[in-house]
């Protein structure tokens, strides 16, 4: 498997370029975004690095933003998170994944993991990193597969009261999400 997309960030005016390389022990995710923050006053370049296990399941993610705020994450797979010391980040327990705020990829990892059934709802809890200051939290989301047209599946994503429906591909990768990303090639 060797993927490359690109999407572009409609709501902070940028543009990802993403990569997906499948080893003989894992998946490996390499991507760089730029994109300009809300208030229309800097331009940040983001880059990050996930490695995933066959089953999409992440071992480890490392971000940088704009050469100057760094985070490394390892995880168990088990919903235990560590730094790069190793120490336990026990505000984490129970997130499976994690969601990067200024990238569409993250919905690719619960997508990816369960096998789908129309109208099958699932919550997760997700390890949100806001970009770029790289603060992390989890959340509580949820997806509920509502359709399929070709390829193409859709799902209704929430996120506390926010919710949307986003289209992926055969990749489990995102073609849609409207007025935030849309893919581009």
């Amino acid at each position: 498997m060797a993927v490359k997309v690109v999407w572009q960030n409609e709501e902070l005016y940028g543009c990802e370029y993403l990569k997906i390389e499948e080893n003989t022990e894992s998946l490996v995710v390499q991507s760089t975004v730029i994109y300009v923050d809300e208030k229309k006053t800097n331009a940040h370049n983001l880059t990050y690095y996930v490695e995933l296990d066959e089953h999409w399941l992440i071992k480890r993610v490392s971000i940088n933003v704009d050469k100057i705020n760094n985070l490394e994450l390892h995880t168990d797979g088990d919903g235990n998170w560590f730094n790069t010391g190793g120490e336990s980040i026990n505000s984490l327990n129970g997130a499976i994944d994690i969601d990067i705020s200024a990238t569409p990829f993250s919905n690719s990892l619960p997508i990816n993991r369960i096998n789908w059934s129309i109208n099958q709802i699932e919550h997760f809890h997700m390890v949100y990193i806001s970009v770029p200051t790289l603060e992390i939290k989890k959340v509580p989301q949820s997806y509920k597969y509502i359709r399929k047209k070709g390829d193409l599946k859709y799902f209704q994503y929430r996120c506390f009261e926010y919710e949307t429906i986003i289209c992926v591909d055969s990749n489990g990768l995102v073609v849609d999400y409207p007025n935030t990303f849309s893919r581009i090639l």
